[in-house]
């Protein structure tokens, strides 16, 4: 989750189980159980309305008819990321990342065109093994443009769905300086190596959150953690 105050929540795309319905996180559902009717409201960063209808199976929340026409439209890929923010009335404002963290923008309403812009990000290799397992230094312009001051935590949000809390340390202005604890368990349960390169985007700034690729060796492709 986002924030206290701002409901939301994203999606690893898998065409395999998500292609023709949606089954909602069940963080977000059995937090907020009455939030949805009957049909939801999506829209997309080019303005157009998906009108979805919902269902309900035991403690599920699912989105059925119209969710297969709003994944085709916007031609959503394996590892794709779709993250939906709540604005009231059961309306979901969404916006898609791609393979790069670059978010997708639809052109006409048609989907004649497609543009991406890039996403907030820095890029760290990893350095002596002691020194990267325990904490990895975010850049201070990075830190002091994007970021807020004086926060305890930030998230990493992975290719499976987990939500990762990282402590962080900050300077004596409040930009953040590192992260820290739970950096460890990441760094070790994602197999990250010295040498690697990994790019660390910033999906939502309010309450900080990032998604983490991997950069391949010798550049160029990138894969979500």
């Amino acid at each position: 989750m986002a924030a206290e105050n701002v409901k939301s929540f994203f999606i690893a795309i898998d065409p395999a189980r998500h292609r023709d319905q949606l089954i909602l996180p069940r963080q977000f559902t059995n937090r907020y159980p009455d939030l949805l009717g009957s049909c939801v409201i999506l829209r997309d960063l080019g303005g157009r309305l998906w009108h979805i209808e919902v269902i309900r199976s035991e403690d599920r929340i699912i989105l059925t008819t119209g969710w297969s026409d709003f994944f085709s439209h916007h031609s959503l890929m394996f590892g794709y990321m779709v993250i939906f923010e709540y604005r009231g009335a059961s309306t979901f404002l969404t916006s898609i990342l791609d393979h790069s963290a670059c978010e997708i923008h639809m052109g006409d309403p048609g989907g004649s065109s497609t543009t991406s812009q890039p996403l907030p990000s820095f890029q760290i290799t990893m350095s002596a093994p002691r020194f990267c397992h325990r904490c990895i230094f975010v850049p201070g312009t990075f830190a002091s443009t994007n970021l807020p001051r004086f926060v305890n935590d930030v998230q990493i949000h992975d290719a499976a769905g987990r939500v990762w809390q990282i402590g962080v340390d900050s300077r004596a202005n409040g930009v953040v300086r590192r992260f820290a604890r739970g950096w460890a368990e990441f760094y070790t349960t994602k197999n990250i190596r010295p040498g690697d390169t990994c790019v660390f985007s910033l999906i939502n700034g309010d309450v900080p959150a990032f998604n983490v690729f991997k950069v391949a060796v010798g550049g160029g492709e990138q894969t979500m953690l």
